[in-house]
């Protein structure tokens, strides 16, 4: 069942992190202002009951969990991971992690980096290039996507 995601992000004086998430109706053309002030009062009774701070209020209009097997294959960790760097269009750069990075595909090592013009690369790199923004909402360039471990 789909539903979307209201995620609040709270700050202690020690500047440490805190999330609540939770979960109500997706969110559709007919509900949305409804769903929306259901979220604005629910925010506000939450901060009414704590002492930190709100820094960050993120609502997701559609979540779907799914109900995979695990993977099989040894190497399908969490730590074995991709890292994308990328600039903005103002020079900023970007970066965010890919967990489980497939290593083993033909042709997507060259070193330490993926090779960015073999099929899974350019794919990779074109998706990215048209749906992923900056943290100032500008488009993004990839410069590498480098193997973690």
């Amino acid at each position: 069942m789909a539903t979307s995601k209201l995620n609040l992000t709270f700050l202690d004086r020690d500047n440490e992190a805190s999330t609540i998430s939770v979960h109500s109706l997706a969110l559709t053309g007919a509900n949305f202002a409804a769903q929306g002030a259901l979220a604005d009062a629910f925010v506000a009774a939450v901060e009414d009951v704590t002492l930190m701070v709100k820094s960050k209020d993120s609502r997701i209009a559609v979540e779907t969990k799914f109900s995979p097997s695990l993977p099989t294959n040894a190497f399908a960790q969490r730590g074995i991971k991709w890292l994308v760097r990328c600039t903005d269009t103002n020079g900023n750069p970007v970066t965010f992690h890919i967990p489980g990075a497939a290593l083993a595909l033909a042709g997507i090592l060259t070193g330490e980096n993926m090779d960015l013009a073999s099929t899974e690369g350019a794919a990779l790199v074109a998706a990215i290039e048209a749906y992923v923004l900056s943290n100032d909402g500008e488009a993004v360039t990839v410069v590498e996507i480098v193997y973690l471990d």
